[in-house]
């Protein structure tokens, strides 16, 4: 089976997020800050990351990607970043993502709002098309 994990402030969309990739056979971890999500980690590994970039700072999001790779067992898991800078402010990252992708090593950038069924693309992208589990 299938592991993701949510990082996110917003409980709403975790919740939303823990609902649908359950329903779809997908194990899931769920996160509300950068602290909670490395506790998690110390036991659990998942298959692919999905962190918001502004929860306790306004680069939070970034601090822990990189965090996450100096952990060998995370070195080569896909990070996705999610953010509603671009829906609040119209500016988007794709003037920095270069250097920010450099140093955090995430594998791609996502503008909110975004839609389960498009993180589900997300996840058979990185993960394969196959449905958990296997069948």
């Amino acid at each position: 089976m299938s592991k993701l994990m949510f990082i996110d402030d917003d409980a709403d969309f975790l919740v939303a997020q823990e609902a649908f990739f359950r329903a779809h056979g997908y194990e899931v971890w769920t996160a509300r800050s950068g602290e909670d999500a490395l506790a998690l980690l110390a036991d659990h590994v998942p298959d692919l990351v999905f962190l918001d970039l502004m929860m306790e700072h306004y680069d939070s999001g970034f601090k822990l990607a990189h965090r996450l790779r100096q952990d060998p067992r995370l070195a080569t898991t896909p990070l996705v970043m999610l953010s509603g800078v671009a829906s609040a402010t119209g500016h988007r990252f794709d003037a920095e993502a270069a250097g920010l992708r450099a140093w955090s090593r995430v594998d791609a950038f996502m503008d909110k709002p975004v839609t389960c069924r498009r993180l589900l693309g997300v996840v058979e992208e990185h993960l394969g098309a196959q449905p958990p589990g296997g069948g």
